[in-house]
């Protein structure tokens, strides 16, 4: 994994003092068809505190998805922001300050994992796949395929109609 270190020594125990960073940084993910693989963009600044640092950034990159509904692929922009806080002594859901400084590649790919559409649509009124003939409905309607009365299953559909 890459890494964004930067020297934060100066800025533990100056609360307010500032240092701006960025970084143009590859990262692989994968949420379900939800893929990233490519340079993600974070931009922020590192804020001293008494004893801690705040970094706030934001990170971008473009996602490679697919529809859930009609499985159409496009690209499609993911941003997120975020405030984490980086600890000389951490409790154990927090980020360390170790050496001097701190890696904010791990907690950007976080967050950026975490903008990722679980279940992505195409656009919103997507109107699916025909279950039957796997016709893309948004493009081509289909008018249907009649009884399927050679289904095993057919003498139960008359069971939910009430």
């Amino acid at each position: 994994m890459a890494t964004l270190v930067v020297p934060v020594g100066d800025l533990l125990g100056s609360p307010g003092k500032e240092r701006p960073f960025s970084a143009s940084l590859p990262v692989n993910l994968r949420l379900g068809d939800s893929v990233v693989d490519g340079p993600m963009e974070v931009t922020g600044k590192l804020v001293g505190q008494l004893d801690s640092v705040r970094a706030e950034f934001e990170v971008s990159a473009s996602a490679d998805v697919v529809c859930n509904r009609c499985l159409t692929n496009w690209d499609m922009p993911v941003s997120a922001s975020s405030k984490q806080f980086f600890r000389v002594d951490p409790d154990e859901d927090g980020y360390q300050v170790e050496d001097g400084t701190v890696d904010i590649a791990g907690p950007a790919t976080d967050e950026l994992a975490l903008a990722l559409p679980s279940t992505p649509l195409c656009r919103p009124d997507c109107k699916g796949l025909c279950p039957t003939c796997g016709t893309d409905l948004n493009s081509d309607p289909c008018d249907g395929h009649g009884e399927e009365s050679s289904s095993p299953f057919a003498s139960l559909k008359d069971l939910f109609d009430s």
